[in-house]
């Protein structure tokens, strides 16, 4: 079976298929990811912000249209073994399941982890599994798996390279199991039309996180968080 036509299938390392159901955001490593919300720090101005797109037209990452429509579902062939994805021509990312046909219950309207496949061109070195948000048939959020340390410091510099430099930002140290120490970026930006947070390691070393959100979508995180908090 050619590579091309399975790729979907791996995506980077896909979420299993309870996970593109309606449901909780995916764990990263069994741990949760809060939002950082920094008041009394500076907002980027218009010149940081070039590079985003006007709240109209939505916010673009990875060659995805945050506040857009939801991306068509992967091409598809016949094989021997019923369907499978083919993406050796498609020209724009879509979305993809494990199963090699779509399961009857996939909701593909409101989903809050239905795995993406961005263009090959669009996927920056150390980015692996990509879920978005979807929330009345729109894409509100995506969660990008990043292979943690290994390029962490160069996936910042491109997000400092396309949003400008970020609302707040530290480096923490992190200490493997065996004692190795590892520096570990984090930054936020607060944007017109989008918030990103970037984490260079969660949980364990090899394994980050960016998340990105319209601002409808960063409201209802926050409240959901808060929620949580006062529930036991």
């Amino acid at each position: 079976m050619e590579w091309w036509k399975v790729a979907v299938l791996a995506v980077g390392g896909l979420m299993g298929s309870a996970h593109a159901q309606s449901g909780s955001l995916p764990e990263i490593k069994r741990q949760a990811i809060g939002l950082e919300s920094h008041r009394n720090v500076r907002k980027a101005d218009a010149s940081e912000a070039a590079g985003v797109a006007d709240a109209a037209a939505g916010f673009e990452f990875m060659g995805i249209t945050l506040g857009g429509p939801l991306v068509r579902e992967c091409p598809q062939e016949r094989s021997y073994s019923g369907y499978i994805y083919s993406v050796s021509s498609r020209d724009s990312a879509c979305w993809a399941t494990f199963s090699m046909r779509p399961d009857p219950r996939l909701n593909v309207r409101n989903n809050r982890a239905l795995p993406i496949a961005p263009l090959d061109n669009k996927r920056p070195t150390g980015t692996q599994a990509v879920t978005a948000i979807v929330v009345n048939g729109r894409i509100e959020g995506l969660n990008v798996q990043t292979d943690g340390f290994r390029h962490a410091n160069e996936l910042l510099e491109q997000l400092q390279k396309k949003l400008g430099r970020p609302t707040w930002q530290e480096t923490g140290e992190v200490v493997s199991g065996v004692g190795a120490k590892f520096a570990s970026p984090k930054a936020v930006w607060e944007l017109p039309d989008a918030y990103v947070q970037f984490n260079g390691i969660v949980g364990t070393v090899d394994a980050g996180l960016i998340v990105v959100y319209t601002p409808a979508q960063k409201a209802r995180e926050m409240a959901r968080q808060a929620e949580n908090a006062s529930s036991f």
